[in-house]
């Protein structure tokens, strides 16, 4: 058997603290060890006697059923009211898991209740104020990017007009191609096996001398613990504990070799018919009567796509009397009512773009 050492305890009814456990009774008000009673270990580690430890029971107080009083295992009959251990319920550790059981739910009750306080409560101010603060730092960001990419709002002076116009020109052309499939359309010239990928094959395995690191006992050491024996006194037990430390060690392992396998697919070679741009007509000007091209169209061929620009040349005041002169494309709505020589406030996105300021 361990060594023996006595515990404390404190009264809950008059407040005395740091009463030996062997004192039954508190030495203030007289109320016995009862339910709310619950031993701990002192701060100074002292051994009772061996011929003391001798005669302190290994087994659990009892509680009365009757009175609530905890007696030693060795009594029959309880020193407080005198009812039979018989009659009674629990022991000490059964008296608090118990006690132990209803604390919890009385905390889980509270927990509960304090899911409903109000947003506004002290309790959750803090995580608020992060959510807020973690809010303030994304639109701060996000404001500083739509700053750089918002338009700005300049005083111009209109120094020129210009347009440009332009009509794509197609007709159809022979295109040689090729694919890892024939189009429907395609006039199929040749087929060639080729390199289509790679797949990584197992080719051997190589010895690789690896530096690897394990645990491994080191010595042992003596470890006390202290067993509540649930009436008032603390059982010293000793183990020997292993003590690991690192040790580094090589070793061989077999690890594969790949190589890059060719993977072989038929790959087809083929003429096939696009109408693809072979020209562009094209008009500009420097005033507001833009007009579309005329384009000359050969046997076989075909109008394509039409495009359209409107740019204003126009002048700003910069900073220290600065002036700056920049060309922006407009929509034609707005650009054939612009006269040269008119200052007028244009809104110039980062593209450079720029349309009338509608104050």
């Amino acid at each position: 058997m361990g060594k023996i050492i006595e515990g404390l305890w404190d009264c809950p009814f008059c407040g005395n603290k740091r009463i030996r456990a062997g004192q039954k009774t508190c030495p203030d008000c007289g109320h016995p060890q009862d339910e709310n009673t619950k031993f701990y270990m002192p701060d100074e580690i002292k051994y009772v006697s061996e011929e003391e430890a001798e005669k302190i029971s290994r087994n659990p107080d009892w509680q009365c059923s009757f009175c609530g009083s905890l007696n030693s295992d060795d009594l029959n009959v309880c020193k407080n009211c005198g009812a039979t251990k018989e009659d009674s319920e629990r022991n000490y550790f059964e008296m608090r898991q118990q006690e132990e059981e209803k604390k919890r739910k009385k905390e889980e009750k509270k927990e509960s209740c304090q899911k409903n306080i109000p947003p506004n409560t002290p309790k959750k101010k803090p995580l608020l104020r992060r959510v807020l603060l973690i809010l303030g730092i994304f639109a701060a960001i996000i404001f500083g990017m739509m700053s750089c990419l918002a338009p700005k709002v300049k005083n111009v002076t209109i120094d020129d007009l210009d347009w440009e116009r332009t009509i794509d020109i197609e007709e159809v052309v022979t295109h040689n191609e090729s694919d890892w499939s024939l189009p429907d359309d395609a006039r199929l010239q040749y087929t060639k096996s080729e390199i289509q990928s790679y797949k990584d094959v197992l080719d051997h395995y190589k010895t690789v001398t690896e530096t690897k690191t394990r645990s491994v006992i080191d010595h042992y050491e003596e470890k006390s613990s202290y067993v509540d024996l649930g009436n008032g006194y603390f059982e010293e037990q000793t183990e020997s504990v292993p003590v690991y430390t690192e040790e580094t060690y090589t070793e061989d392992v077999e690890k594969p070799v790949y190589r890059k396998e060719p993977v072989y697919a038929t790959k087809y070679y083929y003429e096939i018919d696009k109408w693809t741009v072979v020209d562009t007509a094209k008009s500009s000007g420097n005033d507001q009567n833009p007009s579309w091209p005329e384009p000359k169209l050969k046997d076989g061929q075909r109008t394509g796509a039409e495009e359209e620009h409107y740019f204003v040349t126009a002048t700003y005041e910069k900073k220290e009397g600065k002036t700056e002169t920049g060309r922006y494309e407009m929509d034609f709505s707005q650009w054939k009512e612009l006269k040269k020589g008119e200052k007028i406030e244009l809104k110039i996105d980062a593209a450079g773009f720029a349309e009338i300021n509608q104050k």
